[in-house]
């Protein structure tokens, strides 16, 4: 990890506001947030939180209210608790894990345990961490996530520098497209393009996460501090 960046790029108080995009149609807002720092079991944390909600004039056709919250070191971002309270029309669930990196494993709910290999991240922290380290055209970065009860190894290519605009401006930025062949992941097609600003800060600009059907683009709109 890049010290310089990673000290450039997180600020507790940061919330970055989206708009979520289908075709022509808005279907909701996503915001992502670094809430503060907390002590978990005896570790300095990043406090994590991500929350997804659908539009109310689509309420007649689908519902979606998704809360993911996670405890992540600050030397690193390897998470160390993680939870997600899913509440999406009649379908509401919760789950908590904890993440024991010394002996690997991750634990569901205070039962069921999953190895897990070194450096294994959730999700949500791994849209972070992407910010803390360089992005170099042409080079893959290789993650491993923990997702739903599946280990995944993560392929990021790092693809090209483009211009795109988005309701909170413009941008100058850096394609990468995490791929993976597992399912889960980044939806049925298993891949997902972030446009990373390119500068000191790396905010996540837009996030295309591709289905059968097409792709659900998220677009900055607005940054807090």
């Amino acid at each position: 990890m890049n010290p310089i960046i990673f000290l450039l790029c997180f600020m507790v108080g940061e919330k970055l506001d989206y708009v979520a995009r289908f075709s022509f149609i808005t279907l909701g807002s996503m915001t992502l947030e670094i809430k503060d720092t907390l002590s978990y079991d005896s570790t300095t944390c990043y406090h994590f939180r991500s929350v997804i909600n659908s539009s109310p004039g689509l309420s007649f056709l689908f519902s979606l209210n998704d809360t993911i919250d996670v405890y992540a070191e600050t030397t690193g971002l390897l998470p160390l608790f993680y939870e997600e309270k899913l509440n999406e029309s009649k379908y509401h669930h919760r789950s908590k894990l904890v993440f024991n990196h010394d002996s690997l494993y991750v634990v569901y709910d205070d039962s069921l345990i999953f190895e897990i290999a070194a450096q294994t991240r959730d999700l949500l922290s791994f849209w972070y961490y992407l910010r803390t380290i360089p992005l170099k055209i042409g080079d893959t970065i290789v993650v491993r996530i923990h997702k739903s009860m599946e280990n995944h190894e993560i392929l990021c290519p790092v693809v090209k520098k483009e211009k795109i605009k988005t309701p909170g401006g413009e941008f100058n930025t850096i394609l990468v497209s995490p791929q993976t062949t597992g399912k889960g992941v980044f939806g049925s097609k298993g891949s997902m393009d972030i446009w990373y600003s390119d500068d000191e800060k790396r905010y996540p600009v837009q996030i295309r996460a591709k289905m059968k059907i097409g792709s659900i683009l998220f677009k900055l709109k607005e940054v807090e501090n």
